[in-house]
C-alpha cells in the first residue's frame, strides 16, 4: 500500500510548507504533489460554493464590474490630452478581472453564464 493509498504524509491543514525542498528525494516530491492536489481541490471547492447561491455570484460579478472587465478605457487629463500612464494602469485593471472571468469560465461555466444573466444588462433574458 502507498502513502498516497493509506493517508500518509498529506498535508496537515494550516501547516507551513518547509523553507527547504529537496528535489531529489522522491518522499518529498510525493507530498508535494500531493499538497498542489488537495490545494487544487479546496479551491474548486471553495470556488463551487461561492458560485453555487446568488449572492456569491452577484458578488463576484461586482468584482468584475468594479475591475471594469467588460470596458476598454483611454484616460485623457483635465485638458483633454492622452495620459498614457493611466491608461495603461486602467488596462491592467481590466486585465486582472478578464483573466479572473476567463478562470470562472473555464472552471464553472454553467454557473458563469447563470451569474452574467443574473447580474449582466447585457445578458438577462426578456420577461416577454
Amino acid at each position: 500500500m502507498s502513502d498516497e493509498e493509506d493517508g500518509e504524509d498529506l498535508p496537515i491543514p494550516g501547516e507551513p510548507e518547509p523553507a527547504f525542498f529537496d528535489a531529489g528525494d522522491p518522499a518529498a516530491v510525493g507530498k508535494r504533489r500531493r499538497n498542489a492536489k488537495v490545494k487544487a481541490h479546496e479551491s474548486d471547492r471553495f470556488w463551487a460554493e461561492v458560485f453555487a447561491s446568488e449572492v456569491g455570484r452577484r458578488e463576484m460579478f461586482a468584482l468584475l464590474r468594479d475591475a471594469k472587465a467588460f470596458e476598454v478605457r483611454f484616460a485623457c487629463g483635465p485638458n483633454g490630452f492622452p495620459q498614457p500612464e493611466a491608461t495603461w494602469f486602467q488596462a491592467g485593471e481590466s486585465d486582472w478581472g478578464r483573466r479572473m472571468a476567463d478562470t470562472w469560465m473555464v472552471r464553472h461555466p454553467h454557473e458563469f453564464i447563470l451569474m452574467l444573466q443574473e447580474n449582466d444588462p447585457r445578458f438577462k433574458k426578456d420577461s416577454k
